[in-house]
């Protein structure tokens, strides 16, 4: 498989994106947009299986997050355009315009996809949610709530590998977590994080259920508590659900084997 490194530019904020071609016949493509605490790296496990498989993968950091600039619209509807403008370029590179996409996503990334495919479904496959958070707790209504958790995660290393750990259930290897903390301490980051905080608050107001879904799910993630198990089956009503027993938060860091087998199943079945 072949990796490129891209940025495009909309509305002056460059957004970050990887491209990997698999050396096989292209079969599918599949969309993998990141959550504020992952980058593009944290999908490195998935790639070799999905190469083999065939599947051109595009991994995208999130609008504002990972190496793209601060301060880009954390709204859905905003961020769904700027993700489409980024699958709609490595369309026009490959000489294949108006595809169809897997998307998946992370996290709050989640109401980002589900967007995307209200949006324009005649380009999208299906999709798969990880770990998904269509909103963030209401204890963040408060911006001196959101400015603290800010201070007291993000800017001491101490307390960001505790809270990481906590969300994973499992130690994460140092090189892993300062992937993750390095674009938060960027300047802007503070300000961008609680607009995202604030655009969180509020799920989706529509559902889908038009094209195939799966969720997969951390049965040891405290993050998909009861009110977030809700909003999947309201959002997702038609969706393959699958939990994965001893998984916390970053299955594909601790369970890539597993996420790897459901990714590899799903596309068999989706791309027949």
């Amino acid at each position: 498989m072949t990796e490129e490194s891209r940025y495009l530019s909309f509305f002056g904020k460059r957004v970050h994106f990887h491209v990997i071609r698999p050396d096989s016949p292209l079969r599918s493509r599949m969309l993998f947009l990141s959550s504020p605490t992952i980058t593009t790296f944290h999908w490195r496990k998935l790639l070799p299986e999905l190469a083999g498989l065939g599947c051109l993968a595009v991994l995208a950091d999130l609008p504002g997050f990972g190496r793209c600039d601060p301060g880009s619209p954390q709204d859905p509807q905003v961020r769904s355009n700027l993700i489409w403008g980024v699958l709609d370029e490595v369309d026009r590179s490959l000489g294949t315009p108006m595809s169809m996409w897997h998307l998946a996503g992370h996290g709050t990334a989640a109401a980002t996809i589900l967007t995307m495919a209200l949006q324009y479904p005649d380009s999208v496959r299906s999709q798969v949610y990880v770990c998904p958070q269509f909103s963030v707790d209401h204890a963040f209504r408060k911006p001196e709530a959101r400015q603290r958790f800010f201070s007291t995660y993000i800017d001491s290393a101490g307390n960001f590998k505790k809270l990481i750990e906590d969300w994973s259930g499992y130690p994460m290897d140092d090189y892993v977590l300062d992937r993750m903390r390095a674009p938060l301490l960027r300047p802007g980051m503070a300000r961008t994080f609680d607009r995202m905080l604030s655009a969180s608050l509020t799920p989706p107001g529509h559902s889908l259920s038009f094209c195939p879904a799966m969720a997969i799910i951390g049965g040891r993630d405290p993050l998909t508590d009861a009110p977030r198990l809700r909003q999947i089956e309201r959002l997702l009503p038609e969706a393959e659900c699958h939990r994965l027993a001893s998984a916390g938060h970053y299955p594909m860091e601790t369970h890539s084997r597993a996420l790897r087998d459901y990714l590899r199943g799903w596309l068999r079945y989706n791309d027949r």
